[in-house]
C-alpha cells in the first residue's frame, strides 16, 4: 500500500524545485534567463522552418522591392547623383511600383522616414499630389469619419477604389515630434511607426496620450503597425473579410463614412488582442530562384527544400548549423527584387514584373549595410527591417486572428514553466521510490540480479523519455493549437535531466552496470573504469609527502627496589 507520508514528501520536494526554478527565472540574473528562451526558440524555428507556409499563401501576397548600395551606384545612370533621392526621384520610384505590373498593388508600405529635415524638400509638392492621387484622398480627405483612426482611413481609401500607401514614421512613444512634411503625408496617406519591438511584433497600439497631445502628435485613437495596416487592406479587398468578422464590419464602416455617415471602426483590438511573435520561413518563393537565376546568370545559393525537420533536427543537436550557416544559406523567405534590376530589366520579363506587382502587397526598403536598420532572424541571422515586417505580414496572412502570439505578452510564462517543473519532478521522486520498492520486492524473493536487466532498465528509460516526451509534447501543444510562442523547453530539458540524474545518483550507476555486467566487453571496461577512477582519485592525496612520524622516546630504564632482609639472624636451610 503506497504510504501517504512518502507522497507527501514527494510533493514538497516537487514544490521546492518548482519555486526555486520560478524564482530564478523572475530574478533573471545576468539576463540569462531571457537568452535561453531566445535560444529555444531560435532552435524550434530552425528545426521547422521548412515547413512553415505550407500552401505558400502569404508568400504568394507579398513581394519587396528593395534599395541598396548596388542599386544606388546602378541607378546614377538614371540620374541619382544624391542620396537620399530627391523628393521627384522617389516618387518615381513609388509609381514604377504602382504602374510597371500592368496593374496596381494591393496596398504600398514605404519603409523610409520622411521628416522634411534633411535637406531641400524640392520636389515634395509633386510627390505628395502623386500619393494623393494614388489613394484616392480627394475622395475621403474632408470625411471626418474616414480620418478617425487608421483603419478607418484605410477602409475609406479600399471603398473609394485607391491604392493604400503606407508611410513609415517613428513611433510617438520614442519621439515626441510631428513635424509639417508629416503631417501633410498624414493627409493623403496612412502613416505607422516603423520601429517595432525585435522580440514581439506590434498589431494595434494604443498610447493613451491626452487629446492635446494625441492632436500635437496626429495620432487618430490608436496607430497600427506596417504589417497590420498592410494585412487590413489585404482583408478589406477580399469578400470574406479573411473570416473575421471585425474586417467585415470595417467593410461596412468604410462604405458609410466615404458616404458622409459617422460609423466608427469596430474593435479590433479585441480579435489582434497580443503583439505577433513573428515565425520564419526558409523556402524561398520560386519565382525568386527563377528571377535571380534570369538576372544573374547563375542559381541563388540557397538551401534546397528538402531539408525537413528531422535532418534539420541532427543539426541543431550536432551543432553543425546556426542561423546562416553554411555554405548554402537560408534564403529570404519573400520574393525580393533590387529597384535597379527593375528599371533596368536585364533578363526579366513583363510577367515577371506582374507578379512581383500586380494585385500584391508590395514593401519598399532599404537594405544598406552601413545602416542599423536590421534585425536577427532565428533562421537567416541579421536581415533587413523591411524583411522583418514582410515576415510578420506573411504571418498574419497565413494564420489571420490564430497567429501565434508572444506568450510573454500573455500571461505569466515562467509560472506555466514551474508548473511543469513541479509535475516533472513529482513523477521523478515517485519514479525513484517505486524503484527503492522493487528492490525490497526483490530481495525478499531472492531475484535482484535478474530483476535489474529486466525493470530497472526500461524503469529508467521510462523516467527520462517519459520527461523529454512531456515537455516536447508541452511545446508543440502550445505552438500548434494554444497558438504561443514555444516554451523554453531547452532550460526545462535541462532542469528535468539534472534532477532526475541527482535523484538517481546513488541507485543508476550500480543498477545499470548490475544490468549489463554480463557482457565480457562491458566487464572489461567497467574494470577500466573503476581502475582510471582509482588513478584519478585525488581527494585523499598532498601536494608535498607527509613527513615521517617522529619514533617514539623509550620509556626510562625501571630501578630496581632495594632488598631489605627481614632480619639480621642467620638463616639455615636444611635440605
Amino acid at each position: 500500500m503506497v504510504a501517504l507520508v512518502r507522497v507527501l514528501k514527494a510533493l514538497v520536494v516537487s514544490l521546492l524545485l518548482a519555486a526555486s526554478a520560478y524564482a530564478v527565472s523572475k530574478i533573471n540574473l545576468f539576463g540569462l534567463e531571457n537568452a535561453s528562451d531566445r535560444l529555444a526558440d531560435g532552435v524550434y524555428q530552425r528545426i521547422t522552418a521548412a515547413d512553415y507556409g505550407p500552401d505558400r499563401k502569404g508568400q504568394k501576397a507579398v513581394s519587396l522591392v528593395y534599395l541598396d548600395e548596388t542599386s544606388v551606384e546602378a541607378m546614377k545612370g538614371y540620374g541619382w547623383t544624391r542620396f537620399p533621392p530627391t523628393y521627384d526621384q522617389q516618387w518615381t520610384m513609388i509609381d514604377d511600383v504602382l504602374n510597371a505590373g500592368g496593374a496596381p498593388p494591393a496596398a504600398v508600405f514605404v519603409d523610409f522616414v520622411y521628416m522634411g529635415q534633411g535637406g531641400p524638400t524640392d520636389g515634395f509638392d509633386a510627390f505628395l499630389a502623386g500619393i494623393a492621387a494614388a489613394t484616392r484622398a480627394q475622395a475621403w480627405a474632408d470625411r471626418p469619419a474616414c480620418t478617425a483612426d487608421p483603419l478607418m482611413k484605410i477602409a475609406c481609401i479600399v471603398a473609394a477604389g485607391g491604392v493604400p500607401i503606407v508611410v513609415a514614421k517613428p513611433s510617438p512613444a520614442d519621439l515626441d515630434l510631428f513635424t509639417d512634411v508629416q503631417r501633410k503625408l498624414d493627409g493623403v496617406s496612412v502613416m505607422a511607426p516603423a520601429l517595432v519591438g525585435q522580440q514581439a511584433y506590434p498589431t494595434i497600439t494604443v498610447y493613451g496620450f491626452d487629446a492635446a497631445k494625441a492632436a500635437r502628435l496626429s495620432v487618430h485613437r490608436f496607430d497600427v503597425s506596417p504589417a497590420f495596416a498592410l494585412y487590413a487592406a489585404y482583408c478589406l479587398r477580399r469578400a470574406d473579410a479573411c473570416g473575421i468578422a471585425g474586417f467585415k464590419a470595417l467593410q461596412a464602416a468604410g462604405r458609410s463614412a466615404l458616404a458622409g455617415g459617422t460609423t466608427r471602426a469596430p474593435d479590433l483590438a479585441k480579435t489582434f488582442d497580443a503583439p505577433l511573435d513573428v515565425v520564419w520561413g526558409s523556402r524561398p518563393d520560386p519565382d525568386y530562384l527563377r528571377m535571380t537565376e534570369a538576372v544573374s546568370g547563375r542559381k541563388a545559393p540557397c538551401r534546397a527544400d528538402a531539408d525537413g525537420w528531422r535532418g534539420r533536427l541532427m543539426e541543431q543537436m550536432a551543432g553543425l548549423r546556426g542561423p546562416a550557416a553554411g555554405a548554402r544559406q537560408e534564403c529570404a523567405y519573400t520574393l525580393s527584387l533590387g529597384y535597379d534590376r527593375m528599371v533596368g530589366g536585364q533578363g526579366l520579363e513583363s510577367r515577371d514584373l506582374q507578379r512581383l506587382l500586380a494585385g500584391r502587397l508590395v514593401m519598399v526598403g532599404g537594405q544598406f549595410h552601413a545602416s542599423s536598420d536590421w534585425v536577427e532572424s532565428p533562421v537567416h541571422g541579421q536581415v533587413p527591417g523591411v524583411q522583418y515586417h514582410a515576415m510578420a505580414l506573411d504571418n498574419l496572412i497565413e494564420d489571420g486572428a490564430d497567429y501565434r502570439r508572444n506568450a510573454n505578452a500573455m500571461v505569466d510564462s515562467d509560472f506555466l514553466k514551474s508548473l511543469l517543473i513541479f509535475a516533472l519532478a513529482f513523477c521523478g521522486v515517485m519514479g525513484v521510490m517505486a524503484r527503492n520498492t522493487l528492490l525490497d520486492r526483490a530481495i525478499e524473493e531472492g531475484v535482484e540480479p535478474r530483476l535489474r536487466s529486466a525493470v530497472y532498465g526500461p524503469l529508467y528509460l521510462l523516467m527520462f523519455t517519459t520527461s523529454l516526451g512531456v515537455i516536447g509534447f508541452a511545446t508543440w501543444l502550445g505552438v500548434a493549437y494554444a497558438h504561443r510562442s514555444p516554451i523554453n523547453w531547452i532550460g526545462l530539458s535541462s532542469v528535468a535531466l539534472g534532477f532526475l540524474f541527482y535523484a538517481t545518483r546513488q541507485t543508476l550507476p550500480a543498477d545499470i552496470s548490475g544490468s549489463i555486467e554480463r557482457i565480457p566487453v562491458v566487464r572489461r571496461i567497467l574494470a577500466y573504469i573503476r581502475l582510471c577512477s582509482r588513478a584519478l582519485k585525488f581527494e585523499e592525496d598532498r601536494l608535498a609527502r607527509p613527513r615521517p612520524p617522529a619514533p617514539a622516546p623509550a620509556p626510562p630504564a625501571a630501578t630496581p627496589a632495594p632488598v631489605t632482609p627481614a632480619s639480621s639472624e642467620t638463616v639455615h636451610v636444611q635440605v
